[in-house]
């Protein structure tokens, strides 16, 4: 026998199903069995069934369901003193399945079960608190199951189901955690710590009470593990440097400048001391290689590090400002009371580093450079060569303390030919671990037999000795390819780069990465990623074989342009793709099956994306800087935005391609509106007009772009240009292209109060983004079918719009839209008289708002009156 009091009461009984339906015996089966194996007194069946007023004759009644009962399902129910109980496994009903299940810690199973309320057709006063209590055993049920996948790991999945029900629930201090552990497993540790704030706030408001423990030690471990801790790896092995290493022990808060030759071991140094010196900085250490010295075009700008810290610290990107002083003042802002170390390695000169730094009382900077830097109030440390004693203990750790016993005269040969650099010391070294057979004095006789020395200052021509020994170890593919990396335009590469760059396949390519890895010739700072040191990087320059050059360094940038637009295309999937030419042989061109992954791809490539932008061919560079227009613009990394489509434009031009031009002149205008140059942004546009003459697609494009541009004084110009626009997008039958125009001009009539307009054009767009399935665009209408309705007066309407545009914007994953739809949300509800609805959707936005690092003052103002 099988029974349900879940929903609907049924029994199945020798495969035989009984449906009860609304029916009064139905619901006294259901009493019975929700009890199961409990006497329930006549009384109180006649009340549970038939509630507290009872007509006349109902224990006649119940008498007459009993009987129909047990004819139906002989044996099930039994008289028992002055009350009945039914006969059965408990097992055998949902409801007692369902709580077996989770105190088997099935929850999985137990709420794939519970898909209805018990006893959904019964009304009576008991039948109500009966499902009260079961929804409190589902709740409690449900987060036994988020608690099972957050130690699965399970944290991204989990984010929206835990924001649904915060948002129901937002006093709930067990929620409240789930959510703030999911946020921050799923690698979003602002928002975790942000959510924290809103829910203390909420506790503070609602109850005037402070989180539980529980809730503030969680949040003060995530502070902890927040903060950045982006040191490379410690140097293994390092020797000597006491002295050194003694000054910057007793060097206080400030600026420390490492100067000294190249290959001295200046980034040695400096990381090694900054994780010995690690607790001293509670709050984090930020680092960055600012690749001073590297090829043209790698180093980094003050700008993007400026803008990498800022991420690091969990700054909200939509505080950021667009300018390089206001960026360097918000990084200030930002460690002001922190206990911060910042590294900043391979710096070219002052101007690279100025703007980072931040003058508070407790960041401490360390500096690396070959140049002697002047910051104000910095101390500088020159480094000059390791020590003979040092030199030796250096190139022991690296070949064994038995061998160098072994052979001491040949170890202090080796020494005296590194010139005691480390750079050098470190390739010897990894030469003579690669080859144990060999005595160390035949390859001491081999660093002889090299490159003559031009006398002891001379370090370049001692470490080109040195490379030169290291190189003839090297199996030719891996001498080939160390030679090509010397071509690379940006700072690192990629295995797939690697590979394109050689023309080797990926699984060859990996071989000979380890090879060079092992010769320590280049190394491998994160998983995938390859680089060397730039002295390295320029003796290898001139190993690449003439022959090879051109072909080599052109496979590499078609597979960063080619893959490039493969990221672009899955990052907006709504971009028009741009025609592509085949790839060169060898070249690999990687495919993205998420939006997350291609836009990991994106800005892990941009610098080198932005390096090789200028060295492309003219249809390589226009690729490139289409792929990273909207990644950058989205990312607020307007300055290389507006460098990347600078350098498409000019490029595009030399192809007579007027789409591709057209395209590349939108995304100019719009990365100079980025940048507050309103004027030249128009006059792009309008250049972009004027090169799709005879384009009707082209030219609509355009005018919504334009439209875009005009201020909140200029929305009638606004209107007519998106009308233009949607002529031209009708004419040509270009669907996403009208929905986008009518969704322009719904926005536009509602600032101008035309709210009968802004009805018309938002059904007319909803209707094609439905078509379409596009969940944003969707939003966008119910958006303004909210401001039609509110400017109209239809309250109810408008809460309808606004309440379903929020829903769908918390589906896009867009929360400064959701929370502008829950604010109008709350302005309708006031408007109609509502208050403590308005209240509670105003209250919604602030917690949105304040997620997204977007000022709340507007909604918290509102919220503030309501209360007066």
């Amino acid at each position: 026998m099988r029974f349900t009091v879940l929903g609907g009461v049924t029994a199945r009984v020798d495969g035989h199903v009984t449906e009860f339906g609304p029916t009064r015996p139905g619901a006294l089966l259901g009493v019975l069995l929700a009890g199961a194996g409990q006497v329930v007194s006549a009384e109180d069946l006649v009340e549970r069934v038939l509630g507290a007023a009872p007509p006349p004759r109902a224990r006649a009644l119940m008498q007459t369901w009993l009987t129909r009962l047990r004819q139906m399902l002989p044996g099930l129910i039994e008289r028992e003193g002055a009350g009945y109980v039914v006969r059965v496994d408990p097992l055998e009903i949902d409801l007692h399945l369902f709580r077996h299940l989770v105190r088997a810690g099935r929850t999985a199973d137990a709420l794939a079960l519970a898909q209805a309320e018990p006893l959904s057709t019964l009304d009576t006063p008991w039948a109500v608190q009966l499902r009260a209590d079961f929804a409190a055993e589902l709740l409690a049920a449900r987060l036994a199951h988020v608690d099972a996948r957050l130690e699965e790991g399970r944290h991204a999945s989990l984010v929206p189901e835990l924001q649904a029900l915060a948002a129901e629930r937002p006093l709930d201090e067990r929620i409240a955690a789930q959510l703030i552990e999911a946020l921050h497993g799923s690698g979003r540790a602002p928002e975790a710590l942000r959510h924290f704030e809103v829910v203390r706030e909420n506790l503070r408001t609602e109850l005037g009470a402070e989180p539980s423990r529980h809730l503030t030690t969680l949040h003060r471990r995530l502070q902890t593990a927040s903060a950045p801790r982006q040191l490379p790896a410690a140097p293994k092995p390092f020797t000597g440097r006491a002295t050194e290493l003694a000054e910057l022990d007793n060097v206080p808060t400030g600026v420390v400048v490492i100067t000294g030759t190249g290959g001295v071991g200046k980034t040695s140094l400096a990381v090694h001391w900054a994780h010995r010196a690690a607790e001293r900085f509670p709050d984090g250490q930020l680092y960055v290689n600012l690749h001073g010295f590297g090829p043209s075009g790698a180093a980094v700008s003050p700008g993007d590090a400026v803008l990498r810290f800022l991420s690091a610290l969990d700054v909200p990107r939509a505080q950021v400002p667009h300018d390089l002083a206001g960026q360097s003042a918000l990084l200030r802002d930002a460690l002001a009371d922190k206990r911060v170390l910042m590294l900043l390695d391979n710096a070219t000169d002052a101007d690279q580093v100025e703007p980072l730094l931040p003058r508070t009382p407790h960041a401490h900077v360390v500096i690396t450079s070959r140049t002697a830097l002047k910051p104000k109030h910095a101390k500088e440390l020159p480094l000059g060569l390791l020590s003979p004693d040092d030199a030796r203990a250096l190139l022991t750790a690296r070949i064994g303390l038995d061998r160098a016993r072994a052979e001491p005269d040949a170890v202090d040969t080796v020494v005296r030919r590194c010139a005691r650099l480390p750079l050098a010391l470190a390739v010897a070294g990894a030469r003579a671990a690669t080859q144990p057979e060999f005595p160390l004095a035949a390859l001491a006789d081999e660093l002889a037999d090299l490159d003559a020395f031009a006398d002891d200052d001379d370090v370049t021509a001692d470490l080109r000795s040195v490379f030169s020994h290291s190189c003839k170890a090297l199996s030719p593919p891996a001498l080939r390819l160390f030679g090509l990396f010397g071509l690379m335009p940006g700072s690192d590469i990629s295995h797939a780069g690697a590979a394109s760059l050689a023309g080797t396949a990926p699984a060859e390519t990996g071989d000979l990465l380890a090879e060079l890895a092992r010769a320590n010739l280049i190394d491998e700072p994160e998983p995938g990623r390859f680089t060397c040191h730039d002295l390295l990087r320029d003796y290898a320059a001139e190993l690449a074989p003439d022959s090879e050059r051109d072909a080599a360094l052109h496979r590499l940038l078609d597979h960063l342009a080619l893959t490039a637009v493969e990221a672009g295309v899955a990052y907006t999937p709504s971009r028009h793709r741009p025609a592509t030419p085949d790839s060169a042989p060898g070249v690999i061109v990687q495919r993205f099956g998420t939006h997350e992954d291609a836009l990991a791809w994106l800005m892990a490539e941009h610098p080198t994306l932005m390096a090789a932008m200028p060295h492309g061919t003219t249809e390589q560079t226009w690729l490139m800087g289409w792929s990273l227009a909207d990644a950058l613009d989205r990312q607020a990394r307007y300055r290389d935005l507006l460098t990347s489509q600078q350098l498409a434009v000019a490029a595009v031009e030399k192809l007579g391609d007027t789409d591709g031009l057209g395209r590349s002149l939108i995304n100019l205008g719009r990365s100079l509106s980025r940048v507050d140059r309103p004027q030249e942004a128009v006059a792009a546009l309008h250049r972009a007009l004027d090169v799709y003459e005879g384009n009707p697609a082209g030219q609509a494009g355009v005018l919504l772009n334009i439209a875009m541009l005009c201020p909140d004084d200029r929305i009638e110009e606004a209107l007519e240009h998106t009308r233009r626009g949607l002529a031209l997008f009708e004419e040509v039958g270009d669907a996403y292209g009208q929905a986008n125009a009518l969704t322009g001009l719904a926005w536009g009539h509602g600032k101008l109060g035309e709210y009968a307009l802004t009805v018309e054009y938002a059904e007319r767009a909803m209707r094609m983004w439905q078509e379409m399935d596009h969940l944003i665009g969707q939003a966008e209408a119910w958006d303004n079918l909210g401001t039609g309705y509110l400017g109209l007066g239809e309250h109810a309407q408008a809460v309808r719009a606004y309440t379903r545009s929020s829903e769908l914007f918390r589906l896009g994953g867009d929360i400064p839209l959701e929370a502008g739809s829950y604010e109008q949300l709350g302005d309708t509800h006031a408007a109609a008289g509502d208050a403590e609805l308005a209240r509670q959707a105003w209250q919604r936005s602030a917690e949105l708002r304040t997620r997204a690092g977007l000022s709340a003052d507007q909604v918290r103002a509102k919220l503030q009156a309501e209360g007066q």
